[in-house]
């Protein structure tokens, strides 16, 4: 199955075309050497670190793929007190992955 992830969800308001193309290893794509951008994403990840140091405790789910990184998210909701910093989430044909910024279709 295939979702629909807010980074193809992004690009489809922008140019539906580029779906498509999207993680298709022989079409370049001139964002991954955009320096600007790079800087943009190194100041997400500066936000991310501190709110680690404010919380410590707290639950990042790193795992690639879908369905073991939304199991780990579902134990975790479980508990009655439980602090998530990034984890993954599915909602029908929807799933957004928040550490790498993106929702997949």
């Amino acid at each position: 199955m295939r979702y629909l992830t807010k980074s193809r969800f992004k690009l489809a308001i922008d140019c539906p075309r580029k779906l498509y193309y999207v993680n298709k290893t022989e079409y370049g794509n001139l964002k991954e050497n955009d320096e600007f951008l790079k800087s943009l994403a190194e100041g997400g990840y500066q936000v991310g670190e501190l709110a680690k140091l404010y919380y410590p405790n707290g639950h990042n789910i790193i795992d690639n793929g879908y369905e073991t990184p939304l199991k780990k998210t579902n134990e975790l909701l479980k508990r009655e007190n439980v602090i998530i910093g990034l984890a993954p989430y599915k909602s029908d044909n929807l799933f957004s992955d928040f550490k790498n910024n993106h929702i997949s279709s």
